[in-house]
């Protein structure tokens, strides 16, 4: 199971760094996915991605329970929120699958508000 978390944590990690560069490719989540896959296969790269200077200090936030910064919550609904109606008015032609992605939206958006808003970084 070591080698399998291991591939997928290094999966997540490269779409989440390639959502940092794309506009509706995620970033927080699979960078989330990937502390947890390296938490059970790696510790020197769940190290690595919990102390990383960029992403760091939100993964370990979100470990200890502390959540997320208001403004990553708000990023991270606006653009779910775009892309679940982009997907459910427009590119879906099927109203059983519009409902589909709709419901799945909503359960989205209401995890990530329902999360622990993180005390804003210090200094």
């Amino acid at each position: 199971m070591r080698a399998i978390y291991l591939v997928l944590g290094l999966a997540f990690t490269g779409i989440g760094i390639v959502g940092v560069f794309m506009p509706l490719i995620p970033t927080t989540g699979p960078l989330l996915l990937a502390a947890f896959c390296f938490g059970r296969s790696s510790e020197r790269l769940h190290h690595w991605l919990t102390t990383h200077p960029r992403f760091g200090r939100f993964i370990s936030d979100f470990e200890q329970g502390r959540g997320i910064p208001l403004r990553t919550k708000i990023v991270a609904v606006t653009a779910m929120t775009a892309a679940f109606t982009y997907t459910a008015v427009w590119a879906l032609p099927h109203p059983v699958a519009r409902a589909i992605v709709a419901a799945i939206g909503v359960w989205a958006i209401w995890y990530v508000l329902r999360l622990p808003t993180a005390a804003p970084a210090e200094g």
